[in-house]
């Protein structure tokens, strides 16, 4: 497969995950990027800088800035100052963002796990996702 299908292919996967996903963020009022953003802060154990929440997700400080303050304005994120670099801010999910991950997570996860039940196994899904995992560390370090 040629470079461009591999993009292409990458690209039309997202959109539609996104399109297939959406009906359950719409129904929260979030979008499917707002969630990848409140689903990672869930994972933390505490706050976590703007910066590397920005890195683990792959997008830029200034749009990561934008994301938050939307969170912000609905009562899903909190941001504070960082205590040990006071240039920097460290975010975290509020009680109501919280719930909101958990409540929107047995869905999300039911809707993945799915995926296995079509024509690919979970080892090919598996193999698949070891792939794109070495893929995007390729990209990173290039």
């Amino acid at each position: 497969m040629a470079d461009r299908d591999l993009v292409t292919g990458v690209i039309q996967l997202a959109n539609l995950f996104i399109r297939r996903l959406g009906p359950l963020f719409e129904k929260a009022k979030i979008t499917p990027q707002q969630w990848t953003v409140l689903a990672a802060l869930a994972e933390e154990d505490g706050a976590i800088t703007l910066v590397a929440l920005a890195r683990r997700l792959m997008v830029t400080k200034q749009n990561m800035t934008g994301m938050i303050a939307r969170l912000e304005q609905v009562g899903l994120a909190d941001r504070s100052g960082d205590p040990n670099d006071l240039r920097s801010s460290r975010v975290s999910l509020t009680r109501r963002g919280r719930a909101l991950v958990d409540r929107l997570r047995p869905s999300y996860d039911q809707w993945v796990s799915a995926l296995s039940d079509g024509e690919l196994s979970e080892r090919e899904l598996q193999a698949v996702t070891r792939s794109l995992v070495k893929l995007i560390a390729q990209l990173e370090a290039s």
